[in-house]
C-alpha cells in the first residue's frame, strides 16, 4: 500500500481536471443545505434562538418531519458526492450528475443505507465520544463499497468497510488530519498575536489596547474569511485523497 505521502499527492493528481466541478459540487451542497434549513424558518415560527413559544403541536410534528426529510436528501447528495471522487479515480470526469445519482438508483435503498449507518454512529457517540469517532472511521469506506457493489445488502456493506478498516483506521487519521491541522494554522497565528498584543498592555497604554481590540475582532474576520477559503481549496483534496485511500486497500 502507498504511503499517506503519496496517496494524498495521488489525490491531488487525480483532482487535475476535475478541481472547479468538485469545489462546484460541494457550493451546491452547501446552499441546497441552506435552502432547506431556511425554508420552514418564517412559517413554523422558529427563530435563532430555537423554537418559538407559539410553535403549536402540529407545526412542531411538521418541522421535524421536514428536518428528517431534509436530512435524508443531503445524506444522498453527500453520498452521490462521494462517488464522484471515486470515479475520478478511474480517470473519469466529476460532474454535478454525480450528486443526483443516488437519487436515481434505488433511492430507498440508500436511504436506508445512510440512516442506519447515521442512527448506529450515533447511538455509538452516546456511549462515549471516542467509540463513535472509530466507528466512523470503521465505516469510512462504506459509501464507496455501495457504489461498488450496489447489491449488497446494507449490512453487509458496512460489515465490508468494517473489514476493510481493520488496522487501516489509524492510517486514514493521519491522512486526514494533515488537511484538518492546516485549518488551524490561521487560528494559531492570531491567537499568537492576541497573546503578544495582550502581554504588551502595560499601565495606561491605550495604543496596546486598541490594537488589542482591532485584532481580537479584525483579525477573528479575517481568519473566518481565511477558514472559508481553505475549505474550497482542501476538502476537494481531502475527498480525493480519502477515494484514493480506498483504492489501496
Amino acid at each position: 500500500m502507498l504511503s499517506n505521502a503519496d496517496i494524498r499527492r495521488q489525490g491531488s493528481d487525480n483532482l487535475r481536471g476535475n478541481y472547479l466541478a468538485a469545489i462546484g459540487n460541494f457550493f451546491i451542497i452547501t446552499v441546497i443545505s441552506s435552502i432547506l434549513q431556511s425554508l420552514f424558518t418564517p412559517e413554523l415560527g422558529f427563530t435563532t434562538n430555537g423554537y418559538s413559544e407559539q410553535l403549536s403541536g402540529g407545526e412542531l410534528v411538521i418541522s421535524v418531519t421536514f428536518s428528517i426529510i431534509a436530512s435524508f436528501i443531503m445524506a444522498l447528495l453527500t453520498i452521490g458526492l462521494h462517488w464522484g471522487f471515486l470515479d475520478i479515480q478511474d480517470g473519469d470526469k466529476m460532474s454535478v450528475g454525480h450528486l443526483f445519482m443516488p437519487f436515481k438508483y434505488q433511492p430507498m435503498k440508500v436511504v436506508g443505507f445512510a440512516f442506519r449507518k447515521q442512527l448506529f454512529i450515533m447511538l455509538w457517540s452516546l456511549l462515549f465520544i471516542i467509540p463513535g469517532i472509530i466507528k466512523t472511521y470503521a465505516w469510512a469506506m462504506a459509501d464507496f463499497i455501495y457504489y461498488d457493489e450496489p447489491d449488497l445488502p446494507n449490512q453487509e456493506i458496512l460489515a465490508k468497510s468494517d473489514a476493510l478498516m481493520q488496522g487501516n483506521k489509524w492510517r486514514l487519521f493521519r491522512l486526514e488530519f494533515y488537511y484538518s491541522f492546516l485549518y488551524f494554522v490561521p487560528i494559531l497565528i492570531w491567537i499568537a498575536g492576541l497573546a503578544f498584543f495582550s502581554a504588551s498592555i502595560t499601565g495606561n497604554s491605550d495604543q496596546w489596547s486598541g490594537l488589542t481590540f482591532v485584532w481580537i475582532f479584525v483579525g477573528a474576520i479575517i481568519v473566518g474569511i481565511i477558514i472559508i477559503i481553505l475549505t474550497f481549496i482542501l476538502e476537494p483534496r481531502r475527498s480525493s485523497a480519502r477515494a484514493a485511500f480506498y483504492t489501496q486497500l
